[in-house]
């Protein structure tokens, strides 16, 4: 609930950051992975999977988190 609260803050025109949209995507997109990683772990039950497994769903997880903030940093005016 506390990241949920948190992206919703960061998305709301919070002064913490200004207007630098690149920083706030990037709060934003943490949070959202970090959240994604705890869905994958809990609820999928892969934290009782072969070390192989939660291995692959973090590479994952951190390899497409990456990916988007790179393709957004790209294509941003900013960045």
């Amino acid at each position: 609930m506390i990241a949920t609260a948190l992206s919703w803050w960061l998305g709301a025109d919070s002064p913490f950051f200004g207007e630098n949209s690149f920083a706030i995507t990037t709060g934003l997109m943490l949070i959202a992975f970090t959240k994604i990683r705890f869905v994958i772990r809990y609820f999928m039950e892969v934290r009782h999977a072969p070390v192989a497994l939660r291995l692959v769903c973090d590479v994952w997880v951190v390899v497409i988190c990456g990916a988007i903030l790179t393709l957004y940093g790209l294509g941003s005016p900013a960045g």
